[in-house]
């Protein structure tokens, strides 16, 4: 018997059972859970509007919201956590799919998690079922929503969720097959917010956090979605792809090939196209040799969908934090004058020395490199020239690299947060309740 893409899935997600999951994926997971709550942790200034509206919520409970420790209903829980996630861009990434597949998917299942008394082993088994549904989607498609202007978190983001809370949830297959084609008809969220510098990039995450843990409940109440939600010729793949073809390969290696290995985390708040060529604009700054002189030019080459992706090629001054750690430009040239780029920069755009150091910053594409692939080119004022390259393979965090992230992120997080205890929980036991997850990065 013919089965759908929606169909598929769902098996896959009610079937999972974390003792079948590689045990490199399950750490993986573990290291993505404690990152995104670290980086949630130091997130506050960036996401003062999602505080904002918690705080003017008209009652809920079963639910608490980072940092500030309120109480809300689940779903509300879920936007307001992911909007902090985000807030920094320092989220993971699935790169192959444009997505941060755990700004979505861990609020949501945190949400629903501390609501219903879980553990961190159903906390972990949902992110799994959430990322690797998100990527299955996200992979054979996101190249081509990109250049129709959708932005792949949204749109995809909101499968992770939607898959990690039916997952959480316990529903049976059939009922998973109903919370992805539902969650199929909440995906949304354009490019526009990085050509225009405007908030909903943050936003959009909240949204696609809120409307999967949304399109799990509803799975469970009974509500159905479109079985052809994806491949039909009004569904997913003929509105956001406008082709059908991407989506017969949806899912077809869901539990042989495990998309969570290819899950990335960073080190800097910049978007993760520019994680690569900041570290190594960093390191020249650093060494004996360049330090002693200013940068008069440099170029990043890319690859046309990087080089073209939305808010790569932005110059200051920026009237939000998002435009400028999208921009190119700007990061880089703070990278080359400061050794580093903080949120603290990300605030600072329209300073005249700034502004004058991203106008001697110039991004090329070059249709010869690949996905995460760049050159990066430096003439400093002394004469001398430098030249960094990446391979377009990003090496994969251990336990060391996420201690040291931690360390660094120790200083921006409120007091009563203590990142060392929240590695603890995450890396530790699977009985741990989900509570004391949530416990962990609310400041007391």
């Amino acid at each position: 018997m013919t089965t759908t893409r929606t169909e598929d899935l769902g098996a896959f997600v009610a079937g999972l059972d974390l003792a079948t999951v590689p045990d490199d994926v399950v750490e993986t997971t573990r290291l993505a859970v404690a990152h995104n709550l670290a980086v949630a942790a130091a997130g506050g200034r960036l996401a003062a509007v999602a505080l904002r509206w918690s705080e003017s919520r008209w009652g809920g409970h079963g639910a608490r919201t980072f940092l500030t420790g309120a109480e809300l209903a689940p779903p509300d829980a879920a936007f307001v956590n992911a909007c902090l996630v985000h807030a920094r861009a320092q989220d993971d990434t699935y790169f192959p799919g444009f997505t941060h597949v755990g700004a979505a998917t861990i609020p949501a299942v945190l949400a629903l998690a501390e609501a219903t008394d879980r553990s961190l082993r159903d906390v972990l088994t949902a992110v799994v079922a959430g990322y690797e549904v998100a990527a299955a989607v996200g992979r054979v498609a996101a190249l081509r929503t990109t250049a129709h202007g959708f932005r792949g978190s949204g749109i995809y983001g909101v499968f992770g969720a939607a898959a990690g809370a039916a997952r959480l949830l316990g529903l049976d297959a059939e009922q998973c097959a109903h919370a992805l084609g539902i969650a199929a008809s909440m995906a949304a969220g354009t490019n526009q917010t990085w050509v225009d510098g405007s908030s909903e990039w943050q936003l959009q995450l909240g949204a696609a956090s809120r409307s999967g843990l949304e399109a799990a409940r509803l799975a469970a109440c009974g509500a159905t979605g479109s079985a052809a939600a994806l491949e039909g010729d009004s569904g997913f793949f003929a509105a956001f792809v406008r082709d059908l073809a991407p989506a017969d390969g949806v899912g077809r290696e869901l539990g042989t090939v495990w998309a969570t290995r290819e899950v990335t985390f960073k080190a800097h708040p910049v978007c993760a196209i520019l994680q690569e060529p900041v570290t190594a604009a960093a390191s020249l700054v650093r060494t004996a040799r360049t330090a002693r002189a200013p940068f008069a030019g440099a170029t990043l080459t890319l690859s046309p969908a990087e080089a073209h992706y939305p808010g790569t090629d932005g110059m200051p001054v920026f009237e939000d934090a998002g435009a400028a750690l999208m921009s190119a430009r700007y990061c880089l040239a703070t990278a080359l004058t400061r050794g580093s780029v903080t949120v603290d920069d990300l605030f600072a755009s329209g300073e005249p020395e700034r502004v004058a150091g991203a106008q001697r910053v110039e991004v090329v594409a070059d249709p010869r490199l690949g996905p995460r692939e760049f050159v990066l080119e430096v003439t400093w004022t002394d004469g001398r020239t430098d030249r960094a390259t990446g391979a377009g393979v990003l090496r994969a965090w251990a336990r060391p690299d996420l201690e040291a992230n931690l360390h660094r992120l120790q200083g921006e997080v409120p007091e009563g947060i203590d990142l060392a205890v929240l590695a603890g929980r995450a890396l530790g036991g699977l009985d741990l309740p989900a509570a004391e997850l949530v416990d962990a990065v609310v400041a007391h």
